[in-house]
This record gives structure tokens, C-alpha cells and sequence, in this order.
């Protein structure tokens, strides 16, 4: 079938045109989208600087409606309002035995290297370039192709724009809180980096009782969504010594600094900002393919932890379904941090704004 979807067939060249999507196979589903998140993730790949190239159709970050199923699909059925989850496990590798599915060894070969989990792409330009599928999903599109566990069922009163942020944004920074960090409450936190990922921490924050709570931006802008979002203190980095900062609000330092930036620069201060025996968790992914230096004597004299958080530590099928509750039952504002929203040709706009910082998290809309 032909669909419009958003491509980048070379570095930094982003272009909204009508591709060929071939049916879904035995364990897949096609599914209709409605809303597509806009993530610095997909920036990063348009840029070339994450694992994924291009040809390659954007998006991580949707919820649709089910159309098709293939023949070996169980887990869904025509109709269902599915949000995606770009990281289908195949559930029975060492790491998904160990109930880290996240880390789950078919993801490298398979959905970081830009195809489906079954090894091949079901995109194609109208000319026939092959199109990889960005993180098994290429969400940025008006209907998509993916494997059924990357299809998460959700409840008919929740907004599609609700599910699809969830699916990513909320799941990585509420899970790097709760699973990675697992914060007791009573906790002092701070959060550098107040986009999309770092607001979910705030709210991570929020809802595993943490006092204070800091945020750190170079952004006013983005440190006034962070004030909505529940920090009690703010930071601008640009106007002050942010470890200095940072301990001054708490006399020792922070018992968690959470760094959804991951530059070496963000890293180092998120080390030496949190307090002696405390732990700095890192999910941003600016530095994901350098070496970075970080200062030694503060893990080892300090008895201080630095810990990655890829995609919040989380089981996706397992804690998905209980973040949507969260924001039912309203614990989680997350329809709050969706401040704009944009039609599929409006993709370059939205990247944009995102970069400019006057939205917390832009979402598309399909028609």
C-alpha cells in the first residue's frame, strides 16, 4: 500500500513523501497511526548521530488503531488502540530471562540497525530505495508495520497523543526515577535538562516524593515548564556554577542527579553535584557514540554511582500498561506536557520549536 510519511534519505535532508509499506508477515500488524511523537531522538538520527542512517523514515513514538494482523499474531486483533514500543523484546535471550528486557540482544541486530525484529524492512521509496524502519517503528508515518510486541493495547479514554508520548518519553524519564534510580521518597533530586525526557523525570520526581526538586536548562523557557511540572527550585546554567548551584540548595549535594542531556560535559556535574554516596543516573544520549572523561575520585573517594538508564530500565509490556494507569488515575500529567501540535507536513516546524524550547513536547496529529 502507498503512504505519506516523513524520510530522510540523506544526513540532514528531511523530506514529507508518499512511500510504499508492503503487508505485515506472520508476527506483524499494520496499524493506522493517529499520533506521533517528536523526540530529540529523532533529530539525532537525522543527523547521523546515533547507529541508525539514513534512508530511514522517522518517528519511535505513536498510537494507532489496528488494522491488520498477520497470521501468528495472539497479542492483538483489528480495532485495538495500540501505542508502539520501540523496543519488542523477543523474550528469551539471557537479558530477557533476567528481566531486563530492555537490553535484550535481538535489539541490536535488529531494531538499532533500522529493521523490523524479523530482520528486514517493509519500506520502500516509490523509485525502490529501501527504507529502514527507525527503531522498529518509523512512527512518522500515516500507517506503519510492526512486529506484535511492539504493540501495547491501551484503555478507549485515553488520547492517542497521550499513549504515544507515553510510549517514550514518559517511560524513559518516570522509569529512570522508579526503576533505574529507585528513589526512596523524602529524597532531594535534581534534573538536568528540562525537555521532553527531563520533564518525565520531574514528574518521576513528583511521584516517587522527592524534595526538593531542581531543575537545571539553559533555557528559561524550559525552566518554567519544569516549575509546572513539579521542581521547586530552578537553575539556569548558563548564569551560574551549576555543582555549586546545586549543593547550595542542598548543603552536600543532591541525593539523585538525573542528566537527560548525556554530554560529557552534563555527566561530569551530574558526578560531582549529587552528594557523597548518592547516585547520578545518565538517559540522555548526546555523547552516546564519543568517550567522555568523568573525575574518577568522585566515584571512588566519594562512594558516589553513576548509572546508565537506557529507555528507564523498563519491561515494556509489564510497566507501560501501569504508567497509562498512573495517568488515569491522575498521577502523571501527561497530557499537560503536550504544548503543541502539528500535522505530518509540519514535521520540520516541530523540530524546530523543540530545539527552540518553546514546547515542553510536540506531538502530530494524523488526519
Amino acid at each position: 500500500m502507498k503512504t505519506r510519511a516523513a524520510v530522510v534519505r540523506e544526513l540532514n535532508q528531511l523530506m514529507i513523501e508518499t512511500i510504499e509499506l508492503d503487508p505485515p508477515k506472520a508476527t506483524e500488524v499494520l496499524v493506522r497511526m493517529h499520533a506521533a511523537g517528536v523526540c530529540h531522538s529523532d533529530l539525532h538520527t537525522m543527523r547521523g548521530e546515533l547507529r541508525a542512517t539514513p534512508p530511514i523514515v522517522l518517528g519511535h513514538e505513536g498510537a494507532g488503531i489496528v488494522e491488520q494482523i498477520g497470521e501468528r499474531v495472539t497479542r492483538v486483533k483489528p480495532g485495538d488502540r495500540v501505542l508502539v514500543n520501540w523496543v519488542p523484546a523477543d523474550g528469551t535471550c539471557p537479558m530477557c530471562l533476567n528481566g531486563q528486557p530492555n537490553l535484550c540482544e535481538r535489539l541490536g541486530k535488529t531494531t538499532f540497525a533500522g529493521t523490523l525484529p524479523e530482520g528486514t524492512s517493509r519500506l520502500h521509496t516509490i523509485d525502490g530505495v529501501a527504507l529502514k524502519h527507525y527503531l522498529s517503528a518509523s512512527t512518522m508515518s500515516e500507517h506503519i508495520v510492526i512486529d506484535e510486541s511492539s504493540a501495547i493495547p491501551f484503555p478507549s479514554d485515553v488520547p492517542f497523543d497521550v499513549a504515544a508520548i507515553i510510549g517514550c518519553a514518559i517511560a524513559t524519564g518516570v522509569g529512570a526515577v522508579t526503576n533505574t534510580a529507585q528513589v526512596i521518597p523524602g529524597s532531594s533530586a535534581a534534573v538536568i535538562g528540562c525537555g521532553g525526557v527531563g520533564l518525565a523525570m520531574i514528574m518521576g520526581c513528583q511521584l516517587a516524593g522527592c524534595h526538593p526538586i531542581i531543575a537545571v536548562d539553559v533555557m528559561d523557557s524550559k525552566l518554567e515548564f519544569a516549575r509546572k511540572f513539579g521542581a521547586t527550585e530552578t537553575a539556569n546554567a548558563l548564569q551560574c556554577d551549576v555543582v555549586a548551584t546545586l549543593k547550595a540548595y542542598t548543603r552536600i549535594g543532591p541525593d539523585y542527579v538525573f542528566d537527560s542531556v548525556g554530554s560529557g560535559m552534563t555527566m561530569a556535574q551530574a558526578l560531582q553535584a549529587v552528594r557523597p554516596g548518592g547516585a547520578a543516573i545518565v538517559a540522555g544520549m548526546h555523547a552516546a557514540k564519543l568517550d567522555v572523561s568523568i573525575p574518577a575520585g568522585n566515584l571512588i573517594f566519594q562512594n558516589k554511582q553513576l548509572l546508565g538508564s537506557f529507555f528507564g530500565s523498563l519491561r515494556p509490556l509489564v510497566d507501560i500498561p501501569k504508567l497509562v494507569e498512573l495517568y488515569r488515575a491522575g498521577r502523571l500529567p501527561v497530557n499537560e506536557l503536550i504544548t503543541q501540535r502539528y500535522s505530518l507536513d509540519q514535521v520540520a516546524q516541530a523540530f524546530a520549536d523543540m530545539q527552540a524550547g518553546t514546547i515542553a513536547r510536540g506531538v502530530i496529529i494524523f488526519q
